[in-house]
């Protein structure tokens, strides 16, 4: 991931603040989201109505500006990234501004996005005949996100690229974006020792991709004394939550059996106490009694 990348949902990002359409905001980028509106009319700018409408525009500009970061030459790697992030921020947007008739992902797809001809256009600098219909079809498992996930990855998602807007590419002052770096660790974290993200292949890829992205960051602040950037945790894999639960497993049968182990030594030892120590015990003071009760009776008798 670059800095242009980031700035890129940044500017998209500010355009499209919630509540923009009834008070009117102009965005500095509004025309050229304008222009990628579903009810565009060839040859004509179209306009945006809604703000789905202008959502979806934004999706797809995101998309072109994309490609043309890496003039058609991106790699199926970073096609594939960059298509996570773009949906990744479309089902934020969506969860943001709810609608009659949209109650998933899919549908406003079906609604503002599929019949798109822009949506649906070649990429002129790609050297084959690839749409971005093409791009993000291969992610429409990510269609159906949790809604309480899609929250998750997004706040680490914009820590992430908040450090990589602060930091920019030339230059970077890396000390000012250590507590930054903390708070996405932290963020990471908590996905990572989720099994249930961990656990969906999609769902992983994504983490994968954040992991990948932060490992670039730090790359680049190595040099700097004044970085103190954490290292991440390996991604979890479903053996690791299974070897965990079964070592927890153990443990909780092996505590009673060691403790019946231990209480049964306990009353072992008693018993063996009680049959050689009690018994003499009882003897002496038996003994030392009837001593006393003699010299008693002879100082009596003296």
């Amino acid at each position: 991931m670059s800095e242009e990348v980031c700035e890129a949902f940044k500017k998209v990002d500010d355009c499209l603040q919630i509540g923009m359409v009834s008070t009117g905001d102009i965005c500095y980028i509004d025309e050229v989201l304008n222009e990628y509106c579903p009810t565009n009319i060839e040859g004509q700018n179209g306009k945006c109505d809604t703000n789905n409408e202008k959502i979806s525009a934004g999706f797809i500009w995101l998309l072109i500006t994309f490609e043309d970061l890496c003039e058609g030459q991106c790699s199926d790697n970073e096609n594939e990234k960059y298509a996570e992030y773009a949906i990744l921020w479309l089902n934020y947007k969506l969860n943001q501004n709810s609608e009659d008739g949209i109650n998933t992902l899919n549908d406003f797809y079906t609604k503002y996005i599929e019949k798109n001809t822009h949506y649906n256009q070649k990429i002129s600098k790609a050297n084959d005949n690839k749409t971005y219909k093409n791009i993000i079809d291969k992610k429409k498992n990510l269609m159906n996100m949790d809604i309480n996930d899609i929250f998750r990855f997004y706040d680490a998602f914009e820590s992430l690229c908040s450090m990589y807007n602060e930091l920019g590419d030339e230059n970077p002052n890396c000390g000012k974006c250590s507590q930054k770096a903390d708070e996405f660790v932290n963020k990471y974290d908590k996905l990572n020792e989720d099994p249930n993200i961990t656990g969906n292949n999609s769902y992983k890829k994504i983490l994968t991709t954040l992991f990948d992205d932060y490992g670039n960051l730090k790359k680049k602040c190595d040099d700097d004394p004044s970085s103190d950037f954490p290292t991440l945790s390996p991604i979890k894999t479903t053996q690791s939550f299974e070897d965990a639960s079964s070592g927890s497993s153990v443990a909780s049968k092996l505590i009673p059996v060691l403790s019946i182990f231990a209480i049964s030594l306990f009353l072992g030892i008693a018993y063996k106490y009680s049959l050689f120590g009690f018994d003499k015990l009882f003897q002496r003071q038996y003994i030392r009694k009837k001593l006393k009760k003699i010299k008693k009776k002879m100082e009596l008798n003296i």
